[in-house]
């Protein structure tokens, strides 16, 4: 436990989530809504609207572009380049959207001198290194 540093007093509380007002628009992963068990057949299926990672071979793996909402897992052998990929990706999309780079595993620094060796915009991309799941 994070709070009183002791092992095995950690227990699962499910809490019921309501929304003011009534059931919200969009809930759950990439705006999943509904917890019954159904069929493939019976989710209605509507293009979500997506928006360029400035990629286009991103854009293609991902179905034509990243879903607002979505979580995206890169993975690949140590050195393979998925932080850089994710560096330039972030880095274009920081100069249309607001944009936060959260680091747990390299220091500010190393993302930045990356960044500048890369010939990389680094005005607006906002960088944050945290390593606690808690905050």
């Amino acid at each position: 436990c994070s709070e009183c540093k002791e092992w095995n007093t950690i227990t699962e509380v499910r809490l019921g989530v309501s929304s003011p007002g009534g059931p919200a628009r969009f809930t759950g992963y990439a705006g999943a809504a509904g917890s019954r068990v159904q069929t493939l057949a019976e989710i209605a299926t509507t293009e979500i609207p997506r928006f360029t990672s400035g990629f286009k071979e991103l854009d293609r793996v991902l179905g034509g572009g990243v879903v607002p909402g979505s979580a995206i897992l890169i993975g690949g052998n140590p050195g393979a380049g998925k932080s850089t990929l994710l560096l330039q990706t972030m880095c274009g999309l920081a100069e249309r959207m607001k944009t936060l780079y959260v680091t747990g595993e390299e220091s500010l620094q190393q993302v930045a001198m990356r960044a500048s060796r890369l010939g990389l915009p680094t005005d607006k991309l906002r960088m944050l290194s945290e390593t606690s799941v808690e905050q």
